[in-house]
């Protein structure tokens, strides 16, 4: 995966908890991971393709991964199958599962999400095996399983959403009561920054971060196979 992981939570904390006296390290640490897990989860900022998945039959659950320790997937954003030699054809998201439990011997035409934000189900079910694979467009969060707040995180935090994170982390704590550090006026400037950041990055993705029209697969996309 083409992201490098340059900094880690412990990093972000440095910056800010000289400011906030009195502030518990490990209640820091879990306010900073709650903003960074909301900023992604509401802007789908970080994206990653995965590529040759293969493909069940039956209403059979895909479940999503990129193979990076460090990464979960949060959300699936487009999905497309076929082959490396005669492209590959979007499918259309459906809003849940259908009444109908239609079957096909030929590929699916839709799919819809599960209950896990991280899995898909093909519709029509599939009733014999394809060689094709399936392709998926996601949207990623750090998985933040470091206690000691050694979490590898991605250098677009650094690189772009540093300050909205930051607004996020200390609107968090800035709204705690009865703290050294409270300060409810502060809290809610911090929340209406996140906020409003969390906005203008949501509109960068679906935009393509280059003023282009919202993400698509495009028609015949093919991928090289054996890459990330």
């Amino acid at each position: 995966m083409a992201t490098e992981y340059t900094l880690s939570l412990n990093d972000l904390l440095k910056d800010r908890l000289p400011e906030l006296p009195g502030v518990v390290r490990s209640v820091a640490a879990r306010e900073l991971r709650l903003a960074m897990r909301e900023f992604f989860e509401k802007t789908f900022a970080w994206t990653a393709t995965i590529k040759d998945v293969s493909v069940p039959t039956g209403e059979t659950g895909i479940q999503f991964t990129d193979g990076d320790d460090n990464t979960e997937v949060i959300a699936v954003l487009g999905v497309a199958i076929g082959n490396s030699t005669e492209g590959y054809t979007p499918l259309v998201s459906l809003a849940g599962r259908p009444i109908d439990e239609d079957t096909t011997s030929v590929n699916p035409t839709h799919w819809y999400i599960t209950s896990n934000p991280d899995e898909i189900v093909l519709y029509p079910y599939l009733d014999t095996a394809t060689s094709d694979d399936i392709t998926a467009h996601v949207a990623l969060i750090p998985a933040f399983d470091a206690a000691n707040g050694d979490d590898a995180l991605p250098r677009q935090i650094t690189l772009k959403y540093y300050d909205a994170i930051m607004d996020g982390f200390l609107a968090r704590l800035y709204d705690q009561p009865q703290k050294p550090y409270s300060n409810p006026t502060k809290a809610m400037q911090k929340r209406h920054n996140f906020v409003r950041a969390m906005g203008y990055y949501a509109s960068q993705r679906k935009n393509g971060y280059n003023g282009t029209p919202n993400w698509r697969f495009p028609n015949n996309w093919q991928v090289a196979r054996g890459g990330r």
